[in-house]
């Protein structure tokens, strides 16, 4: 039997960004990437803290044999926190999920315009009607000083709800980020090779 070596780091690494187009970076989308990448680094913290959390509700609820439940709502909120705002980076890494059977026929030029039409005409929008939309939403759970239902559950419930302004303006920036790197493809002088 032949001896077959893959790398699987390569197979991996081919797969998962297969589907990826490299756009021209401007002076903005370059800033504007790099204060969305350093946003990130403090953002995967609350992944340890996560684990730190989830690790000290197991020893107490099995070592111990009590719970807070003040402690469980805040890994649920963690839980959110971090999916909320890794939406964002992963639109900046380029590692959002398409449709690669379909996507990968098209010609660079027509998989630019799908990443232009997409970003101005639903992700933007989607971002600035969703803020506009979770204002009075968090406002009126500050002004209430809504507190969990649960007994000795999480106050201030504002701030969890804020997460969806700070995760929606954060996503906004990495999508306008993306825009400007698509519009200096699409519309940038000289014109773009590979079309």
């Amino acid at each position: 039997m032949p001896d077959f070596k893959i790398d699987v780091g390569a197979v991996e690494s081919a797969a998962a960004r297969g589907h990826a187009l490299d756009f021209p970076h401007t002076r903005l989308s370059d800033a504007i990437d790099r204060f969305v990448a350093g946003l990130a680094a403090v953002f995967n913290w609350i992944w340890v803290l996560l684990i730190l959390l989830i690790v000290v509700n197991v020893a107490l609820r099995y070592i111990f044999g009590t719970n807070f439940i003040a402690m469980e709502e805040a890994q649920w909120h963690l839980y959110a926190i971090g999916f909320m705002l890794g939406i964002g980076f992963t639109l900046q890494q380029d590692g959002h999920v398409r449709v690669d059977v379909i996507a990968e026929r098209f010609r660079r030029r027509t998989r630019a315009w799908i990443e232009f039409l997409g970003l101005a005409l639903i992700v933007l929008p989607l971002c600035v009607i969703i803020i506009y939309q979770a204002w009075p939403f968090v406002l009126r759970a500050y002004e209430l000083n809504e507190v969990s239902a649960a007994p000795g559950g999480l106050t201030n419930r504002w701030a969890i709800k804020a997460v969806i302004i700070l995760a929606f303006a954060y996503l906004g920036l990495a999508a306008f980020s993306r825009l400007l790197r698509v519009t200096s493809f699409l519309f940038g002088t000289p014109p773009p090779k590979d079309i």
